[in-house]
């Protein structure tokens, strides 16, 4: 699928290097890594699999194995984010919440961190 082909060639790409040293550093600390976008999940599913981290974001409708253009649900941004986290996780069993985030629609997610940091990477 093209999504596949976006994730394997474009994407890594347009990853921020301290974004990603920032994952392997946690990584090497044996935390979870979990990546949450408002961004679709159809192409950054891929990258997050080679990264081995987690994943929450926004679905693309698909119909006859074709993209539609449409959003499937909500879009993960805001307060959906936490929403969707909330659903995925229980925040009460870590000990420690680091986020990360670069848009105004990622400060509800900060707002769960025990660590939070916006736009550390630029």
């Amino acid at each position: 699928m093209k999504c596949d082909e976006f994730a394997s060639h474009e994407l890594p790409s347009l990853i921020r290097p301290k974004a990603l040293q920032e994952i392997k550093k946690l990584q090497d600390l044996g935390a979870e890594v979990v990546v949450i976008s408002a961004s679709a999940k159809n192409w950054l599913l891929t990258w997050a699999e080679t990264m081995n981290v987690q994943l929450i974001a926004t679905l693309l409708e698909v119909k006859n194995e074709k993209l539609t253009g449409r959003i499937d649900g909500e879009n993960c941004h805001g307060e959906e984010k936490v929403r969707r986290i909330r659903a995925s996780y229980d925040l009460s069993q870590y000990d420690e919440i680091y986020c990360y985030g670069d848009s105004s629609g990622d400060k509800p997610m900060l707002a769960l961190g025990t660590f939070s940091f916006y736009k550390p990477f630029r």
